[in-house]
């Protein structure tokens, strides 16, 4: 900024240049592409669709995967909600899902991932594309048929609806009505079979034939298979059948019993009899649906499978696992993710330990409640090695102060302060049926326990008495979270996803971030180990991010690439100059990314 000789300078002029050197701004903040780790586990794909060229479409959580016959990720489209209700029209050029809870079916072109139609469709039960685009819906109201492209809507069939799952070609339907489920024709709604079951007939999983002429559903305890033109027959009459898959042959593939043993049985489609049991290489597949060249598309526990009947020589495709929760190895700065199940894992391989059911890093610390003989340990992660602090009993939740020197462990109705330094406990607060499914934050000096309890008001205790007081927030604002900085500064976040920010000592915030609800898997906000920055969890139209939030200014200097997860949680480096987070970008597959600060 310059200004000429003789210029008469404002001072209102000077402010634009001046406030970032009097507020602090880290001016040129910025956050580098990040550096992605994928983790094998449960990958929580929930359904899938072969296209015709072989192709993949399938639901991970809040996202819809295209994918190549090989399994490269080609687009991402995230949906806002968690992905379900997914069917793929006949020429794979769109996708559709549903939202339940806002009572809508949206279409995908799946080409550049755009949203090109929103259809109301209030209690919806089904929903699929017939074979010339339009979409059907199955409701209590009866079945629809909409056209996507002027949303003109026709009743084809008023009798209540309670599943619709259209075939991948788009020619038939099995459709669910109270006790009985049918197989019909898109095009006139004519049913061409049909079962009466003895009682009410809840519809699970459906897997139709290649020509989509046949299908088997479970019906109930039963796996009934219906066949155009024929009466229906029951393939398993009572069992834990899961799925089942007509096969070009007549018989029908089923996952049924003891899915851990990685079997699938071969059935008659006809009689049911058992014919053959398949042993699937690397773990149980439920069958979803036959390609034209005969290949089946299986889901598992790690992702998805295409290849031949029985899977002996299919292509494994996996998915990136969710975390339930992280950190960082304080000795090498290496991502530390904790797995579904109570799995360790460090830069990305597992650790030898016994199952972890809570981990956070705080500074240069990371604390962990490790199963024990004796019931859970409070331990430290240091240099890829989990070591011991102390019996923790049976405490069931854990928090660490802004330092890392200190943590909180605490089980329904007593909290109990360790110390890094020496292990032991050094204060206690018992507040019976207060605490089990409470937030808790500790002050940086440990002195303090913050406590926002599942019901009723939050409060501060004061761990040298007990003594408990208000929360200093402003007069009706409630609490879902909060956190300190190692400067005092008080971050409130509330139930509707706004974070306030208090400067110690003072009731009004100065500043107030919108983000994102809190939810039970994300991640709290977290305060850098220098206290300049705050990273809180927001979302918009165009899904998750994690923004930093200038301490000094209350302003956002930097947010992250679209994730494609809420962040199941954030670490930052000790040095303030790097982020960890629990959530993949949209456009990878990953399960935990690492994003560098830049200046």
């Amino acid at each position: 900024m310059t200004f000429r000789l003789g210029t008469p300078i404002r001072p209102a002029a000077l402010l634009p240049a001046l406030l970032p050197a009097l507020l602090g701004t880290a001016a040129g903040l910025g956050i580098g592409p990040g550096s992605g780790l994928n983790l094998s586990g449960p990958s929580g794909v929930t359904e899938a669709r072969l296209t015709p060229d072989e192709g993949i479409v399938a639901c991970l959580a809040e996202r819809l995967l295209v994918l190549t016959p090989s399994g490269s990720l080609l687009r991402a489209v995230p949906t806002g909600t968690p992905c379900a209700g997914l069917s793929v029209s006949a020429d794979g050029r769109s996708a559709l899902t549903r939202d339940d809870a806002a009572g809508t079916v949206t279409v995908w072109r799946l080409a550049d991932g755009t949203a090109t139609a929103r259809l109301t469709a209030p209690q919806a039960t089904g929903a699929g594309f017939a074979a010339d685009g339009a979409v059907l819906i199955g409701s209590p109201r009866g079945l629809e048929r909409v056209d996507p492209a002027s949303a003109q809507r026709r009743t084809l069939d008023s009798a209540p609806v309670t599943a619709l799952v259209t075939s991948p070609d788009g020619t038939h339907a099995v459709v669910g009505r109270a006790s009985r489920v049918q197989l019909i024709a898109t095009g006139d709604a004519a049913v061409r079979s049909g079962h009466a079951c003895d009682d009410s007939c809840p519809v699970g999983t459906v897997g139709f034939s290649a020509d989509s002429r046949s299908a088997a559903v479970q019906a109930g305890s039963q796996l009934v298979a219906l066949r155009a033109g024929f009466p229906s027959t029951v393939v398993v009459r009572e069992g834990r059948t899961l799925a089942g898959l007509p096969q070009r042959d007549g018989s029908v593939l089923t996952l049924e019993g003891d899915t851990r043993t990685g079997e699938v049985v071969r059935r008659d489609l006809l009689t049911g009899r058992r014919e053959r049991t398949l042993i699937v290489p690397g773990g149980p597949l439920r069958p979803i649906q036959s390609s034209a060249t005969g290949d089946m598309l299986g889901i598992g526990a790690a992702g998805l499978a295409v290849g031949p009947a029985g899977w002996a020589t299919a292509r494994r495709l996996p998915l990136p696992t969710l975390t339930a929760g992280g950190g960082t190895d304080p000795a090498t700065g290496q991502p530390a993710a904790l797995l579904p199940g109570g799995t360790l894992t460090l830069a990305g391989a597992p650790l030898t330990t016994p199952p972890v059911t809570a981990l956070q890093t705080m500074n240069r610390a990371t604390w962990l409640l490790v199963t024990g003989s004796g019931g859970l340990n409070l331990a430290q992660l240091d240099a890829g090695k989990v070591r011991t602090v102390t019996p923790a009993g049976n405490a069931t939740h854990l928090s660490v102060n802004h330092w890392g020197n200190a943590a909180a462990i605490w089980n329904d109705d007593r909290l109990s302060v360790v110390s890094q330094k020496t292990g032991k406990v050094t204060a206690t607060l018992s507040a019976p049926g207060q605490l089990g499914a409470a937030r808790v934050t500790l002050s940086p000096d440990a002195t303090r326990a913050f406590i926002l309890p599942a019901q009723g008001e939050g409060f501060v205790a004061l761990l040298a008495n007990g003594k408990r007081f208000g929360l200093p927030t402003a007069p009706g604002r409630r609490a879902a979270d909060v956190q300190i900085s190692g400067k005092g500064v008080l971050a409130f976040t509330a139930p509707d996803g706004t974070t306030d920010l208090y400067q110690p000592g003072n009731r009004v915030p100065y500043a107030t971030v919108r983000a994102a609800p809190p939810i039970r898997t994300l991640s709290p906000a977290r305060f850098s180990p220098d206290s300049t920055l705050l990273a809180v969890p927001a979302r918009d139209e165009r899904g998750w991010r994690v923004d930093l939030v200038n301490t000094a200014t209350g302003r956002v200097d930097a947010r992250t690439p679209a994730l494609a997860d809420p962040p199941s949680f954030i670490t930052w480096a000790a040095d303030s100059r790097a982020l960890t987070v629990g959530a993949s970008r949209l456009e990878r597959l990953d399960s935990v990314t690492v994003f560098p600060l830049t200046d």
